[in-house]
């Protein structure tokens, strides 16, 4: 549809070339129905305040990306890392101190206070992905109760993605207890 416009001053009985106006407006090809607008996604760790500037949860849309198409090779699970058998030890019969391994409360403890980050590695390298299952991260750790050497148990893609420097740092943040003694810990990790 297209407007145009004459000007209101020609009058008269003289004879005048009509003069263009040029497209004053035009409808769009749709018909004027408008189409849906693509949003952005809300930034990961955000929450939506009412009244701020992306506040509004109705001006985001999810977007999923496609998963990626793993393959059987991807898919494979397999143990990297370091090699967490403990050392032999050396019995002390001249009345020495006492070294001993870790016990399980002491191991419990530890990991439900401090094995968050150990996990988050895990879901991190799975993210955007369908793999699921029981991931496995074992830690040898010293008498000073710092861990040492891990190893972890996982699909293929998870390495690739980082899963055996992620666990490996985080795993080195903890702190057990100092028992004098190694302790080769296990930490199952569920993925769901």
């Amino acid at each position: 549809m297209y407007l145009a416009l004459r000007p209101p001053w020609g009058g008269g009985a003289t004879a005048q070339v009509p003069i263009d106006a040029g497209v004053v407006s035009q409808a769009p090809g749709d018909g004027g129905t408008a189409k849906p607008k693509k949003k952005k996604r809300r930034p990961a760790g955000t929450v939506a305040v009412p009244g701020q500037a992306g506040g509004s949860d109705e001006e985001y849309y999810e977007e999923t990306e496609p998963l990626p198409v793993l393959t059987a090779a991807d898919r494979a699970m397999e143990w990297r890392g370091d090699d967490v058998t403990p050392p032999t030890t050396k019995i002390d019969m001249g009345g020495g101190v006492d070294a001993r391994p870790l016990d399980s409360s002491e191991i419990n403890g530890t990991i439900s206070s401090q094995a968050g980050p150990v996990k988050d590695c895990v879901v991190k390298s799975v993210t955007n992905t369908d793999l699921r299952g029981e991931f496995r991260v074992k830690m040898l750790v010293d008498g000073t109760g710092r861990v040492t050497k891990s190893r972890v148990y996982g699909p293929r893609y998870a390495f690739q993605a980082g899963l055996l420097t992620c666990v490996q740092r985080a795993a080195g943040r903890m702190k057990f207890a100092a028992v004098g003694g190694n302790t080769s810990v296990d930490l199952p990790v569920n993925v769901n």
